[in-house]
Parts: structure tokens; C-alpha cells; sequence
């Protein structure tokens, strides 16, 4: 079922907390991300960038705000970090980007795919924030909004590789998928071609091989889209990246190139599906 344009704009969320920010000199912005607090900062001759993150961190914290009260005083601990130039701009870009490894999916309910059988399932996937200062191709810092745990995913403890690990509330259908703030959401395609039930309940998101979109009509973050080819037991499924953007995206516009190229992490999310 596509989605009803006539639905106000007020009732989906504002998630597009991104962008060019402009700094006069010494002029400090400061931002609630979900529960991360989060300042920048334009010296005479450097950004300073500052950030508390609370040691617990829930995903359903999706909200966020610029806090415009000059005096706000960020709570403790903070991590600092500053960055020295011979020439300041007066920009500053905040931007959206996916994970920087592999991110391991587990579904709150296993899920199958009978023999001979398609599915499509939307999941979602955490965000971070990377700062470009102007001129500057590559970012000065790149770090989560909502910190997930570590986990290992592979055949034993010497193969395979480090992962994040979340949660998903895996959807058939697009509209029982809230738009968030800081996830963005990943079609997969299962193609069962074999004789028997396909069943998965953990699966490893190659999210740094993904580019990011963000579509304004249907007020999401989207990934290119997945496709995993089942046809026998006795060997791991085919895994494809589509070049093209989904269906359901509508029109986007283009955020992040992947992080990674697909052929360095192929192998490995082959192997371990």
C-alpha cells in the first residue's frame, strides 16, 4: 500500500537533524541528539567539537533539538576534541552516515521462508554523525549517536569478524516501520529457490558497503537494498547489492557513498550468514 499523500506533514516526525551549519567566530551551537548531548564550537583558529554520552543508551531515543540557550552547560563526563586550522570558513556540515562495521541484526521473532518461496522484510540499521569543516573532503569526526554493543559474529572465536549487534522490529510491510532520527531503513529480498525452509534468526547487515539516501517524501534515511539467494543447504546464500534505490524510496537524495568497497567484505558476510 503506498503512502497517503494526503496525511499531514505534522504527523510524521522531523527527522532531518543534518546540514550546513554557518558559525561567526567564537559562536558555539549545541544539540540533544536522542540522549547524546552534543556541542561544536568555532575558535579563531580551530572547531572544537564536545559530546556526553549517558552510559546507557535506548533506541527508542529518536528525538532531538538544538538547545539555544547560550549558558547551557553540558552534563559530565565530556569528551573534547579539537582541530587546528591556519584558515577557518564560517561552515560546518553535520551529516548522517552508516555504521562503520557490519551491523548483526537479531529479529524480536525468528522468521522463515517456505521452499520456492520470496519475502521482503525492512530493518533498520543505527546512524552516526560525521562533521566536515569546510574545504575538507573527509570528515573530522565520525561517531554514533546511539552507541550499540559489540558482538562476534562468524563460524568459532578465531573466524570471523567484529560486529555491532541491535535488536530490530523486522516489518513486511513499510508503514508498521516508524521513521526514526538515527536509523536507517534496509530492504532485504529473500529468494528461496531451495527444497527446504529457510529459516533466520541473527544476520550480519553489511551496512558499510551500503550508500545512504534520504527521501523527503516518505521522511526516511534509506540503504540501496539487499538480495539473498537461497538454493541449496550445503553452501551459504548469494548475497547482492542493488545499485539502484528502492521502489518504496521514491525520489532521495544521494548522502554518503559506501563507506567500504563490496568486495572487502563479501567474503566474510558469505561465509557466516
Amino acid at each position: 500500500m503506498a503512502i497517503d499523500d494526503s496525511i499531514p506533514e505534522s504527523e510524521f516526525p522531523n527527522i532531518k537533524w543534518w546540514g550546513e551549519f554557518h558559525f561567526e567566530p567564537l559562536q558555539t551551537r549545541t544539540w540533544r541528539f536522542g540522549s547524546l548531548f552534543f556541542r561544536l564550537t568555532r575558535g579563531l583558529q580551530e572547531w572544537r567539537m564536545e559530546y556526553h554520552r549517558p552510559q546507557i543508551q535506548f533506541d527508542y531515543e529518536q528525538t532531538w533539538e538544538e538547545i539555544l540557550e547560550p549558558d547551557f552547560a553540558l552534563p559530565h563526563p565530556i569528551h573534547v576534541e579539537r582541530y587546528m586550522f591556519r584558515k577557518m570558513g564560517n561552515t560546518f556540515h553535520l551529516m548522517p552516515r552508516l555504521a562503520n562495521r557490519s551491523v548483526v541484526i537479531r529479529p524480536v521473532d525468528p522468521m522463515y521462508i517456505p521452499a520456492g518461496q520470496r519475502g521482503l522484510l525492512y530493518i533498520s540499521t543505527p546512524l552516526w554523525i560525521s562533521g566536515f569543516a569546510e574545504g575538507l573532503k573527509d570528515p573530522l569526526f565520525d561517531l554514533p549517536v546511539i552507541r550499540p554493543k559489540d558482538t562476534w559474529f562468524g563460524p568459532d572465536k578465531r573466524t570471523g569478524e567484529l560486529c555491532y549487534a541491535t535488536a530490530v522490529d523486522g516489518r513486511t510491510e513499510l508503514e508498521q516501520l516508524k521513521p526514526r532520527a538515527f536509523r536507517a531503513v534496509t530492504p532485504i529480498i529473500f529468494h528461496n529457490s531451495s527444497h527446504e525452509l529457510l529459516r533466520f534468526d541473527r544476520m550480519n547487515v553489511p551496512v558499510p558497503a551500503l550508500p545512504l539516501f534520504y527521501s523527503d517524501s516518505t521522511h526516511r534515511l534509506w540503504t540501496s537494498h539487499i538480495k539473498v539467494m537461497h538454493e541449496s543447504s550445503d553452501r551459504p546464500p548469494r548475497i547482492r547489492i542493488e545499485n539502484r534505490t528502492p521502489p518504496r524510496a521514491g525520489e532521495v537524495t544521494y548522502m554518503h557513498a559506501p563507506r567500504y568497497p563490496e568486495s572487502a567484505l563479501f567474503h566474510m558476510f558469505d561465509s557466516f550468514f
